[in-house]
């Protein structure tokens, strides 16, 4: 006759396999591109110690490029895909996966953990997004993020929704402090969705619904005097969409979130004074500005330019949100690359012969072009105003500049060398492929008219945002 323990042994092991592909499915959804490999696997899974009791333990692989998961007698090896050490903004994020994934399944077998019925009650990729913010209340996130993807699926007279929400971290509005919240306020949840005029109360951008502590709608507010209010008006630090400057200004202390749909049916969450995740595609993103910027900022390097490096990624910013392909080129060595990459009537400082003077209408396209090249011949991106930048980074073709910041050409077709048709070789689309191209003589940004920026270095995708 089995023991007690012996009977235990088989349910348990099917419900450990089953949340082990729960976790490799969730990694996953988080990390397209990663790697995960299985280091070793234990058939038979030996229940041992108390079930309020965390079963992972997280390491630094020996080469530093990820991490080692071990989970419930499986050891995984998760690399991000990325050349490069993977970001502490990353392993903290595989290491939010992993615990929020352990307390759900500790949740499945003892009814007395704390939280149990609330982390069952949401979508994990929604919990795990509000652990990773370390929020206040945070279940107040994913009840948002619910309405928010509801309205995404919503039209409005023929038209897709554009709403949003700042969700306060302190007890009482800090623009209104005095005011507090009237009885019988709604809670800002999906049943909200089912109101007709509720989608056109706010749109995401100039005006958002104010929730308090408790979940509970408060009032409509004007972002930009809101942030103004609150926060003061001393610039971000890091890096955001123009159109959002404001949502990052307001999470900028006080513990407060913003959520916002996008006119994209793009879901943007802000904290921390930064644009934090995105949701498309059917899955979310850690977007890491910070560490990916600083990346941005080592490669372009020392320039005779202040803030090169800032004004391209500000611009590819941009056009990302605008949703504007672009593609940008600082050229390290330019008397050597220039031949190689542009032709003569691409280059900006090359005089192009006049045409025939028996047909001065008729303008060839070598002499067409240079007349386009005319309108910032001489102009530094230092002094180009950043609108003017992204006008011209939107016409089909390459934004090349050297390292002080001259414009050598914009809407270049750039030369392909043979060695980049090689690293290409599996490359779909021209822009990508040009991109890796122009990458072998300096760092690239390229933007994609689907919203993702990409940086390009020695012919290797470095990030992507």
């Amino acid at each position: 006759m089995a023991t007690q323990s012996e009977r235990s042994v088989g349910p348990i092991s099917r419900i450990v396999g089953a949340y082990q592909i729960v976790l490799r499915r969730t990694l996953e959804h988080f990390f397209p591109n990663a790697q995960l490999e299985v280091l070793g696997d234990r058939s038979i899974i030996d229940w041992i110690g108390s079930a309020d009791e965390a079963f992972y333990r997280l390491e630094v692989d020996p080469e530093g490029l990820g991490v080692e998961i071990d989970w419930l007698g499986t050891r995984l090896a998760f690399q991000s895909g990325n050349p490069m050490p993977l970001p502490a903004s990353e392993r903290r994020m595989v290491e939010v996966i992993v615990a929020a994934i352990d307390l759900r399944f500790r949740g499945l077998l003892n009814q007395d953990l704390s939280h149990r019925v609330d982390r069952f009650s949401y979508l994990t990729e929604d919990l795990i997004v509000a652990d990773y913010l370390d929020a206040v209340d945070r279940y107040r996130v994913p009840a948002a993020l619910e309405a928010i993807r509801v309205a995404a699926l919503s039209t409005y007279e023929n038209r897709r929704v554009t709403m949003g929400a700042l969700l306060l971290g302190t007890e009482h509005d800090p623009a209104a402090p005095r005011r507090s919240n009237r009885e019988g306020a709604p809670n800002f949840n999906a049943r909200l969705t089912a109101i007709k005029g509720f989608h056109r109360l706010c749109d995401g951008v100039r005006t958002l619904f104010l929730v308090d502590r408790q979940g509970d709608l408060v009032r409509l507010i004007d972002m930009a005097e809101w942030a103004e209010a609150t926060q003061g008006s001393e610039p971000l630090v890091h890096p955001c969409p123009r159109v959002y400057v404001n949502h990052a200004k307001a999470t900028r202390s006080g513990g407060h979130v913003c959520l916002v749909l996008s006119a994209a049916q793009e879901i943007k969450v802000f904290a921390h004074g930064t644009l934090v995740f995105s949701f498309s595609d059917a899955r979310w993103r850690l977007l890491d500005i910070p560490s990916k910027f600083a990346v941005w900022c080592e490669a372009v390097g020392r320039t005779g330019c202040a803030d090169l490096a800032g004004i391209l990624f500000q611009a590819a910013l941009n056009l990302s949100e605008a949703r504007l392909g672009a593609l940008f080129v600082v050229l390290r060595d330019p008397e050597h690359a220039v031949p190689q990459l542009l032709t003569l009537p691409d280059q900006i400082s090359v005089e192009v012969p006049a045409d025939d003077p028996e047909d001065p209408d008729n303008l060839s396209p070598k002499r067409a072009k240079r007349s386009l090249h005319h309108v910032v011949r001489g102009r530094t991106l230092a002094d180009l105003e950043p609108s003017v930048l992204e006008a011209i980074a939107s016409l089909d073709g390459a934004v090349v500049t050297d390292p002080d910041g001259r414009l050598l050409s914009f809407g270049a077709i750039l030369r392909i060398a043979p060695e980049a048709l090689e690293l290409g070789r599996a490359v779909q689309g021209a822009r990508t492929l040009a991109g890796l191209a122009a990458s072998l003589h300096g760092p690239v940004l390229k933007v994609s008219e689907d919203g993702y920026l990409t940086m390009f270095l020695k012919g290797r995708r470095v990030w992507e945002l």
